[in-house]
């Protein structure tokens, strides 16, 4: 294990993802607001924006989700608090990922073409663009965490990204299920590696959950 003097500053949202394009959402969901009909989801529940010839925004006001791909599950990320889904896919169907819901929550849900038509006519296709961009980074750098690295370095990201949850939320949080469900490695090579970082009290596990983490090198 290479140690580098690096404190756990990038533990800190804004060094792994870029932040929250919270004025953009604002605007749009304020021109939303009157538009669809209000439906309530619980936990588990699978929402595709286009199913059987519908395409639907879903504008959430609250609530924890996780973005999952279809094909094997693999868990593309988590989000919290105020969310527009389903801009993307409404564009350009793929079917390729859906939005799995972790926690009750309501969401106003609103005819694509309606909605659509509401961003021409208000001029707000520039805020639509902030928006979307905000997610092709957000899935450029996870791919930055995951492609072409070696596990220990992917293991690393997911500890750090398991770290900015709420202790509250953490607590309830088995780290190698999360470490695999976002990178499907195996889960006898997890066990290993988060094995020397706690013999090397780099992290404190518990039971399971991560309780803290104290220094991770940057190399294996």
């Amino acid at each position: 294990m290479t140690t580098v003097n690096d404190q756990n500053s990038e533990s800190g949202m804004s060094s792994l993802y870029p932040p929250k394009p919270v004025a953009e959402i604002y605007a749009l969901k304020e021109a939303l607001s009157t538009l669809g009909t209000v439906r309530s989801f619980q936990p588990n529940d699978e929402i595709q924006a286009v199913s059987q010839h519908e395409k639907s925004l879903y504008l959430f006001t609250e609530g924890h989700f996780t973005v999952v791909r279809a094909n094997d599950g693999l868990v593309l990320s988590s989000v919290r608090g105020e969310m527009i889904y389903g801009i993307a896919e409404c564009l350009r169907p793929r079917g390729g990922w859906f939005l799995k819901v972790e926690e009750p929550c309501t969401a106003r849900v609103i005819p694509a073409e309606q909605a659509f038509e509401l961003f021409t006519r208000l001029q707000l296709w520039e805020t639509v663009s902030g928006l979307l961009a905000w997610f092709l980074q957000m899935y450029s750098l996870r791919d930055e965490h995951l492609v072409g690295v070696t596990a220990y370095v992917m293991i690393r990201n997911k500890l750090l990204e398991l770290d900015l949850q709420p202790a509250d939320v953490r607590r309830d949080i088995n780290a190698a299920d999360f470490i695999q469900e976002r990178t499907q490695l195996a889960r006898s090579t997890i066990m290993a590696i988060l094995g020397e970082l706690r013999r090397g009290d780099y992290i404190e596990i518990k039971r399971g959950k991560l309780v803290a983490i104290r220094h991770l090198p940057k190399e294996y």
